[in-house]
């Protein structure tokens, strides 16, 4: 499998990345496919993948590594898979996803409802091809929004609808998450720059210029080479491409030399939306 995908590979420059070789944790219920979401998994499958081939090299069961009953589970698979690069997942929360990038472990769910042996073979190409490409074709990339969070959704909509003329493309109520959320712009709606604002129903004391500042979206294509290419060039990724839970899109963050946040969004390609669709029955 592995031999099939790297000969459609393009030539690259001999020795790029000599011996690269991948340890990746896979979420599965009986290791024929990515098909456990992060939560619901007790035992990990843990691979060696180089050039000849991907290697079973252990399970890892929560149970067996906790430190005692009363660990987190989190805690237990954080520590447990803390050697491997990356990890597959049917499902996977922003919180988790972020924890596991501190620790340097790259958790995604973009692999979803494939066979294991598929997902580590394209894996492999994906990083292997990004260790050895310098390209960068940002030619349909767009700036897509700026996040601010604020202290009074209410007022700041009517701060940017009734003095600077915006109008209101989106809102929505995220219960879980404690957080009320809305879309603005103009004309061209979501064609253009919009402006999300962002209040977080927790927050009681007022937020300040550097606090109030979320990050930045810029839309683009082929995000899993894109950030396979960051990667390979040593840029920050608090979190790692991942399906959103709400609707199709694709999304990651990277961050900027100064530490601000960068959403990377891209629409999911015609071959992704149906192993989409099915990991989300999962």
């Amino acid at each position: 499998m592995l031999d099939a995908v790297l000969e459609h590979q393009p030539e690259t420059k001999a020795g790029t990345a000599p011996g690269l070789r991948l340890r990746v944790a896979v979420a599965t219920k009986e290791g024929a496919r990515v098909d456990l979401h992060f939560g619901h998994a007790e035992v990990f499958s843990v691979y060696d993948v180089d050039a000849q081939g991907a290697r079973l090299v252990a399970a890892r069961a929560i149970a067996e590594h906790a430190l005692n009953e009363d660990e987190d589970p989190r805690q237990t698979i954080y520590r447990m898979i803390a050697d491997c690069q990356v990890l597959l997942v049917a499902k996977v929360g922003a919180a988790p996803q972020e924890a596991l990038a501190q620790i340097g472990v790259e958790a995604t769910n973009f692999y979803a409802g494939k066979s294991v042996d598929e997902a580590l073979a394209e894996l492999y190409a994906a990083k292997k091809a990004a260790a050895e490409d310098a390209t960068l074709d940002a030619g349909e990339f767009a700036l897509m929004h700026a996040m601010l969070r604020v202290a009074d959704l209410d007022r700041s909509i009517a701060f940017y609808t009734q003095q600077l003329g915006m109008r209101v493309l989106e809102r929505r109520e995220h219960k879980k998450n404690q957080f009320s959320q809305a879309y603005l712009g103009y004309a061209a709606g979501f064609g253009g720059m919009t402006l999300e604002l962002v209040q977080n129903w927790q927050r009681e004391e007022a937020y300040v210029a550097g606090d109030a500042f979320g990050h930045i979206a810029i839309q683009v294509n082929d995000i899993m080479r894109l950030c396979d290419r960051l990667a390979a060039a040593g840029v920050s990724m608090p979190r790692p491409p991942r399906a959103q839970r709400h609707g199709e899109n694709i999304v990651a963050f990277i961050a900027d030399p100064d530490g601000y946040r960068i959403e990377l969004v891209q629409a999911p390609q015609p071959d992704q939306t149906a192993a989409l669709e099915e990991a989300k029955q999962l």
